[in-house]
């Protein structure tokens, strides 16, 4: 049965970095932007207002920012608001495919965490895993997101859910801490 899981997960990375780099980074997100639309949205249960790509675009979008946040949490910068916008679906690629195509429904009370401290997170629930290790300037990130939902000084699940419904996407990404 593990060895079912391990190529199951292996099939969604391979499915994950596909779509992300070979559709939306080559094919979507130099336009997506152009038909952005100011709408209401929901980041953790707050509901905001921004800039976010049309439903019939959903699977290329941040389902929990809008094209706007890279410039306000300083992680991109330029004096334009069009190409500040792509450059955030470039660092999200294919964010929305990963949380509504790949992902799976969240319940908490069906997950385990093994480890959850400053550099590891690991949780295992339904047959599923959660790997989130950030050491030596570098962090893997494997499996479905669900350290996005755990409080790790608390040692507690979160009350409400991260995205628009209890569900976490999948992940597969190394990358600088």
């Amino acid at each position: 049965m593990l060895f079912i899981i391990i190529l199951l997960s292996i099939w969604r990375a391979v499915l994950d970095i596909g779509f992300s780099w070979l559709i939306a980074f080559w094919f979507v997100n130099w336009w997506a932007p152009l038909f952005a639309v100011q709408t209401r949205y929901f980041d953790r249960g707050i509901e905001r207002t921004g800039y976010k790509l049309p439903v019939w675009l959903a699977w290329f979008d941040t389902f929990d920012a809008d094209l706007d946040q890279g410039v306000r949490d300083g992680t991109i910068s330029g004096p334009s608001p069009y190409w500040n916008r792509v450059k955030w679906l470039y660092r999200n690629c294919g964010y929305g495919f990963s949380y509504w195509a790949l992902g799976l429904e969240f319940m908490p009370k069906n997950w385990r965490v093994i480890k959850a401290d400053a550099t590891t997170f690991i949780a295992m629930g339904n047959g599923y895993f959660s790997l989130h290790i950030a050491r030596f300037g570098i962090q893997v990130k494997f499996g479905w997101k669900v350290w996005n939902c755990y409080n790790r000084h608390t040692q507690q699940w979160d009350a409400a859910p991260w995205g628009p419904v209890w569900r976490v996407p999948f992940v597969f990404s190394i990358s600088r801490a």
